[in-house]
């Protein structure tokens, strides 16, 4: 099992105090930290029968340890099951709590429950562990860790897990570890017993530290008998494989038995995975005893590639071809990245972002918010649009030695995502601001002046030497 993320558990009270509103608690609360700042919160949607009537939306709240009196929250719909708070403070104590709401009001809400982020220095576990056991091996493959850039290399251990460690926790067994290098993404353990239980732990390290450790847990395989007798021929893939895209999130598959069908199926192994992907920690497998599954939990406005194979009693057939198919656009899962406010003069900002990270379809626009009060209601702030393709703007009509916040967010064709962090700028004084019209204008002007005032010196300094030459040339006659 991988524990990368420090899940935190939390059974909740379930009771209600009143039918006319959803008076009772999510059932269990997941909080993880994703990054220094960012904390993810999932949670178990109600049954019928708990919220007293269709949930609506949740609402999380969350405040400092130390600071009870300051509290956030945020709401989100009713189909959500999970949601990140971003820019929260690193090494630092939240109380977090949650509350459903029906149309008619919120729950009573969860208890508080602490959950401390990371200090900065902190190097999260790597992601994604997988580990295939053969008789004698172990095949372990993993993604970076989130913070990769403070990670020098990684270290392997695996030990076997003897029953009576199992049972009651207190023997040991000896522990190898193995250093690997920053770049590695697999290892293959070998010499292994067969049919007995190991641990596989992975972490990060640097100079200073080790960072946290994802865990697997598993046994290696049965030595294989010898074949005695051949065995059924494999079963042939299905047929008319069809994928249609149910949601961003989901899409579902149907198709046929074989044609020519030589072995009892017993059931039917679905591959999915990300188009033109060659990593194989990327490819999904879903087991149907039916002619069609609902694929989910997938990214939307992404294309997949699919395919089906047969399983009969004690043989599995070969994979049928691969169809594709692409989840529906979304809203945009982040906002735009890397804001930058730059002044123009007193009364104008170009405002430059980054399209956002996962835009779940095509950007078609951008909302630029800005207002001088940042305490007034987002609904009053200002607002100014631009074309999907342009990632900047420049807002003018602003006044002169006045504070304004700034932030932006995009738009598919679904609708609106998140808005970035808020930016502030301080307009300039009108006294402050160079006229640069005036100032060209000026040193135009002088330089003309200049270029008169010498053409002038040229001329008078040629009509004075004419004259002397003149002169002397009349006397020289007179004296002939």
């Amino acid at each position: 099992q991988l524990r990368s993320n420090h899940w935190l558990l939390c059974a909740l009270p379930q009771y209600c105090r009143s039918v006319s509103v959803s008076q009772i608690c999510v059932c269990e609360l997941y909080i993880a930290s994703t990054s220094r700042t960012d904390v993810k919160v999932k949670w178990h949607p109600l049954s019928s029968e708990q919220s007293r009537g269709v949930v609506t939306h949740y609402r999380i709240e969350y405040s400092i340890l130390d600071q009870p009196d300051s509290v956030f929250s945020v709401e989100v719909g009713g189909n959500e099951t999970h949601f990140t708070l971003r820019g929260l403070q690193p090494s630092q104590t939240y109380l977090l709590r949650i509350a459903a709401g029906t149309a008619i009001g919120f729950g009573v809400p969860s208890e508080w429950v602490q959950h401390k982020t990371p200090p900065i220095d902190m190097i999260f576990a790597p992601t994604e562990l997988k580990v295939r056991a053969s008789v004698n091996t172990l095949n372990v493959t993993w993604q970076p860790s989130p913070n990769h850039t403070l990670v020098s290399g990684y270290k392997l251990s695996c030990r076997e897990v003897e029953a009576e460690e199992a049972a009651n926790g207190e023997r040991t067994t000896q522990t190898h570890t193995i250093r690997l290098r920053k770049k590695a993404r697999y290892h293959l353990l070998t010499g292994l017993g067969p049919d007995r239980q190991f641990e596989v732990r992975l972490w990060a390290f640097n100079k200073q530290t080790d960072g946290a450790a994802a865990v697997w847990k598993g046994k290696t395989e049965k030595p294989h008998a010898p074949p005695t007798t051949p065995g059924p021929p494999p079963p042939m893939p299905p047929s008319n494989i069809q994928a249609t895209a149910n949601s961003s999130t989901s899409i579902w598959l149907r198709w046929e038995k074989p044609r020519f069908n030589n072995v009892r199926i017993i059931n039917y192994t679905v591959r999915c995975s990300p188009a033109g992907t060659t990593n194989a920690s990327l490819v999904s497998y879903y087991t149907s005893s039916a002619q069609e599954i609902l694929l989910g939990a997938l990214k939307p406005f992404t294309r997949y590639e699919l395919a089906v194979q047969s399983n009969g009693a004690n043989v599995v057939g070969p994979f049928s071809g691969t169809v594709e198919e692409s989840t529906l656009v979304d809203r945009p899962s982040t906002a735009p990245e890397e804001l930058q406010l730059t002044m123009l003069d007193s009364s104008s900002v170009l405002v430059s972002w980054h399209p956002p990270l996962e835009p779940n379809g095509i950007i078609i626009s951008y909302w630029i918010l800005y207002s001088g009060n940042l305490s007034e209601p987002e609904h009053l702030w200002k607002n100014v649009s631009q074309d999907g393709s342009i990632t900047s703007v420049e807002v003018q009509g602003l006044a002169s030695g006045t504070r304004y916040f700034f932030k932006v967010g995009a738009s598919t064709e679904v609708g609106p995502g998140p808005y970035s962090p808020i930016k502030e700028v301080h307009t300039l004084h009108q006294g402050y601001e160079l006229d640069i019209h005036a100032v060209t204008g000026i040193i135009v002007g002088v330089c003309l002046g200049l270029i008169c005032i010498l053409l002038c010196m040229c001329f008078s300094f040629r009509n004075s030497k004419s004259r002397y030459d003149y002169s002397r040339v009349s006397a020289l006659i007179q004296w002939l």
